[in-house]
């Protein structure tokens, strides 16, 4: 009797997920906006956030002639503003710098850390407009960004880079060794074809000094003995130099595979730093009428500062967020100030989260705030069971709505198991 139900049960919450959401937001005509703190930190270039929009790709050089090859074909053709460009680029990185030192690159005093963090990008976008309209307008943004204090190197990066350069030194070592022997090795054909003709001659001399009373023959069958052992001992030689030169390269290719993978690990979330981080932008738009480049006016200015403070052996990691925006659109040309900040900690599989976020408009502007609980869970398969609980920002009619979901992220997305439905107003 149980078994059944369960099964009936499970089908009405999974037609309940898809079906809800539609009922939901057509009973209400402003549905709630799903907006978190990491909507407001910059993930992306902060060119890209003072246009308000995403690029599907971002040029990144890292050598003088590749920017210079991304900075002429950015500049569009006929004198007219290309649409949908991004760069971003780190000075200090154009070149190489293979002595600097992991320490040395934490523990570097403000000047240095100007250098190593300081990123600058742009970004254009042009309007879209129909086929009788006139050309359209384009805005290009420019923006640099920096680490004032970039914190230290948690265990796990120390970790992480002393097992690299042990590694490192480990296969430098069998390669140079790989490099001696491989002569020897290389030689083993023609030492075995050599040995086999002295192999040839000795039996032949051999059987004529049986036959034969000659002693010139014997004294040959001796010289000839002669060689045939130097012959076998290159060979010998030749063979261990060749079984060497394969476990060489066997163990090279393991070393290999375990740099790659902690070369990648230095990129996962345990590997990030400890301590105090702050990290600001600043940026400014122009507008170009008709998308020409000879007629830029300002079209606005931002400006961020995220600082953060994490403590990986307690899991902890706080975050603030401030944000100030001129000429928002989707606030008419108003300025637009988000101040935040957030709290996580992580407890085995589970990760909690709290947020809170002021928003002010300026010229009058309504203000408001959002806040929410998030709560991430890991299950097999790599999915994750995530769910929210808050309040967002309040919307024109005056009403504030609850933000409350509960989901399965497949890392393609997320199946609502309880979505956000038309909640009661605060």
């Amino acid at each position: 009797m149980i078994a059944p139900f369960v099964r009936v049960l499970s089908i009405a919450v999974f037609a309940a997920a898809i079906c809800a959401p539609f009922a939901v937001q057509a009973q209400d005509e402003e549905p709630a906006l799903e907006l978190r703190l990491e909507d407001f930190r910059l993930s992306a270039p902060p060119a890209l956030a003072l246009l308000g929009i995403s690029a599907a790709t971002v040029t990144r050089p890292n050598t003088p002639r590749a920017l210079i090859a991304s900075l002429v074909s950015g500049t569009g053709s006929s004198g007219l503003v290309p649409d949908g460009y991004a760069l971003e680029t780190s000075p200090y990185w154009l070149v190489k710098h293979p002595t600097l030192q992991l320490r040395d690159y934490y523990n570097a005093g403000l000047g240095d850390r100007l250098r190593y963090f300081t990123a600058i990008s742009a970004a254009t976008s042009r309007r879209s407009s129909s086929v009788d309209s006139i050309q359209p307008d384009a805005r290009v943004s420019i923006a640099v960004r920096t680490l004032l204090f970039n914190g230290r190197p948690g265990k796990a990066l120390v970790a992480t880079s002393d097992s690299m350069r042990s590694l490192q030194l480990t296969y430098i070592t069998r390669y140079r060794r790989w490099e001696s022997v491989r002569g020897t090795a290389g030689g083993l054909a023609a030492q075995r074809r050599r040995l086999m003709r002295q192999e040839d001659l000795l039996s032949t001399l051999v059987t004529k000094v049986l036959v034969g009373p000659e002693r010139d023959l014997r004294d040959s069958t001796l010289g000839t003995l002669a060689r045939r052992d130097s012959s076998r001992a290159a060979v010998a030689a030749a063979e261990s130099a060749d079984d060497e030169v394969t476990r060489l390269e066997k163990e090279m290719e393991s070393l290999e595979g375990r740099l790659s993978k902690l070369a990648s690990s230095f990129a996962d979330r345990d590997a990030e730093p400890d301590g105090f981080i702050l990290e600001v932008a600043a940026g400014v738009r122009a507008l170009f009428e008709h998308g020409e480049w000879d007629r830029e006016r300002s079209d606005g200015v931002g400006v961020w500062v995220t600082p953060m403070y994490r403590v990986s052996a307690s899991h902890l990691e706080l975050i603030g967020v401030a944000r100030y925006l001129t000429r928002v659109a989707d606030y008419s040309n108003r300025d637009l100030l988000d101040l935040g900040a957030r709290a996580g900690w992580d407890v085995g599989k589970a990760g909690m989260s709290a947020e809170w976020v002021r928003r002010s408009v300026g010229e009058g502007g309504p203000s408001s705030t959002r806040w929410a609980a998030l709560f991430d869970y890991k299950l097999p398969a790599r999915l994750n069971l995530v769910a929210s609980f808050g309040s967002d920002f309040r919307r024109r009619a005056g009403k504030r709505p609850v933000v409350a979901t509960l989901g399965i992220n497949l890392g393609i997305g997320a199946i609502t198991l309880v979505p956000s439905g038309k909640a009661p107003q605060i």
